[in-house]
């Protein structure tokens, strides 16, 4: 009887091990060293200093949580590194493609990308390209509930350049029934940096993909370096605990739609 129990425990071990969900950023293509313009953490954050930070949103680690990916993940069924989208590549970015890292910041080519900085929060997770970009992701592999995420413009933009920091909105569809979408966000506004925007939804059951559209911003989209932080896809083991680390929400420029 107690063999018989060590080979059933053995079992259950070796399916957590392959069908767990949990989403490392050990296992995505992380961008190598600090990137073209390093990220600098600080007591209080500067509008005149670009990516230096004063809080920061870890890697959620907890069980049900898929984080959405670009290059590492995989797809439909997500991989340790997370979801990638299904639509072509081609569409990912307008400008400074392919996009080639994970947890990355579209920079100023290939060769330049940054880390993720949004108003002074430094994001472990997350993805960035230049508007006008857009990403679809297939939820037919897991059962998702909800979606989490803060969006806003890199502040490998700010200050100075094209005056604002760049400029975009953000639009998030179910099934191609839009969800939710924000105005127009700017790098900077009235002299200081624009914090993230946190967007959460729920997902509908039976929902089959999500397309996300960074948005040219109406002014040109040279600095217009659209970023989503700790973007990530949630189910319901996911949502019985809170997470360790997180922003308030900020709800000025969201617009629900259902």
């Amino acid at each position: 009887m107690k063999f018989n129990n060590l080979i059933a425990i053995s079992i259950l071990l070796i399916i957590g091990l392959v069908f767990g969900i949990h989403a490392d950023k050990s296992d995505c293509t992380n961008l190598d060293g600090d990137g073209a313009k390093p990220i600098t953490e600080v007591d209080s954050e500067d509008v005149g200093t670009q990516n230096d930070y004063d809080d920061v949103v870890e890697e959620d680690d907890r069980d049900g949580v898929v984080y959405l990916a670009l290059i590492g993940g995989s797809q439909p069924k997500a991989n340790a590194c997370g979801l990638i989208p299904k639509n072509p590549v081609a569409e990912w970015t307008g400008w400074g493609g392919p996009l080639n890292f994970d947890n990355a910041t579209i920079g100023e080519g290939a060769t330049t990308r940054n880390h993720i900085v949004i108003g002074g929060t430094y994001f472990e997770r997350g993805f960035g390209a230049h508007s006008v970009g857009t990403f679809v992701y297939d939820l037919t592999g897991d059962d998702y509930v909800r979606f989490e995420g803060y969006v806003g413009m890199s502040d490998e933009k700010d200050p100075g350049d094209c005056g604002h920091g760049g400029s975009s909105h953000f639009v998030f569809s179910i099934d191609g029934t839009e969800v939710t979408s924000t105005e127009t966000l700017t790098g900077t506004a009235d002299g200081e940096n624009v914090e993230p925007f946190k967007v959460e939804f729920d997902i509908p059951e039976g929902a089959s993909e999500l397309t996300i559209v960074m948005g040219d911003g109406g002014d040109g989209n040279g600095c217009d370096h659209s970023a989503i932080g700790d973007a990530k896809l949630l189910t319901a083991s996911a949502t019985a605990v809170e997470p360790a680390n997180k922003l308030p929400t900020i709800w000025g420029s969201l617009k629900a739609r259902y």
